[in-house]
């Protein structure tokens, strides 16, 4: 199997101009699926598939965000702003395919919307609101805030050994409002009946909050801007899913869930998105389920398990 990065100097020098929040959308959406491609790729290849045609990918300086000639600096001109959790496996620029000058990076243990983050993305609008076209809040699976969060709320004990560090507790602190609101969403579904092993329901508290968590941190920041009369690119927020690199909003691939979804308006559309997500999780196969969403007992301190 044969990667090509191929550049043609004598090739059209042709910008990529993104209109509108729904093209820088489909942008994101594309460069996701193409690091989705490129993956299967290798791994069929991995466990003996024909190598197949080599993937050829165009480049040139323009349309990578690179000087054209030595010594130029190009003008900074993102099209997205991401607010994304600070995990070494889920480099920004790399789940979207992204290049040099298309994304304006924020990354913050939980994906939490932090007063630094706020006052970027403050910065980001007044300077960069030309060629800005959305914000996106980006989430993954089995996120080690997102379980601390958890196991502070389902054993008290825990918050101990958080408690004495102020800003570690701000971190999972701010993602407590995403826990309880999917504890509220998991507990109505199951009544009375929780499911008999401790573990698969902390495995699915931290599922579900994983989502919720990003769209709880989309709301803040819709809420924040407009606050400050600030009239900016629309809010969306998606979460990045290990199993299968996949960007989306909900655990079950159904064709007319969006991708990447807009900020909840309200609690009120937040609570029905917990609810919608808990749904989701529950129509997926157990096997498909446990795959998914299962964790090792692990603390804020051990890294979440690798996926194979």
């Amino acid at each position: 199997m044969d990667v090509i990065y191929r550049y043609d100097p004598y090739a059209p020098l042709v910008t990529r101009k993104i209109l509108d929040s729904q093209a820088a959308i489909d942008t994101l959406i594309e460069g996701n699926d193409r690091l989705i491609h490129l993956v299967e790729r290798m791994q069929e290849r991995t466990f003996g598939a024909h190598a197949g045609e080599p993937i050829v990918i165009p480049l040139s300086p323009l349309t990578s965000g690179l000087p054209l000639f030595p010594g130029a600096v190009p003008t900074q001109a993102p099209f997205a702003a991401v607010l994304g959790c600070s995990d070494a496996r889920v480099p920004t620029e790399a789940v979207f395919d992204q290049s040099f000058n298309d994304l304006f990076v924020l990354r913050i243990a939980g994906n939490v919307l932090a007063s630094e983050c706020l006052g970027s993305l403050h910065y980001a609008l007044a300077h960069l609101k030309d060629s800005l076209k959305v914000i996106v809040v980006l989430g993954h699976t089995k996120c080690g805030a997102v379980t601390a969060a958890v196991d502070t709320h389902l054993s008290p004990d825990a918050y101990v050994n958080i408690a004495s560090t102020f800003a570690l507790r701000s971190l999972v602190d701010q993602i407590q409002v995403a826990v309880r609101g999917s504890s509220h969403a998991l507990d109505k579904y199951f009544g009375d009946v929780r499911p008999k092993q401790d573990d698969m329901y902390r495995s699915l508290l931290v599922g579900v909050t994983a989502y919720v968590n990003a769209a709880v941190s989309a709301l803040e920041l819709k809420r924040e801007l407009t606050r400050h009369g600030t009239i900016g690119p629309e809010v969306v927020f998606g979460v990045y899913d290990f199993e299968s690199l996949r960007i989306q909003t909900s655990p079950a691939l159904i064709p007319e869930t969006p991708r990447l979804r807009p900020a909840p308006s309200n609690a009120e559309e937040l609570a029905e998105y917990a609810a919608e997500l808990v749904n989701a999780l529950m129509s997926l196969t157990e096997n498909d389920r446990e795959a998914a969403y299962l964790l090792s007992k692990h603390s804020w301190d051990t890294p979440c398990p690798r996926t194979p």
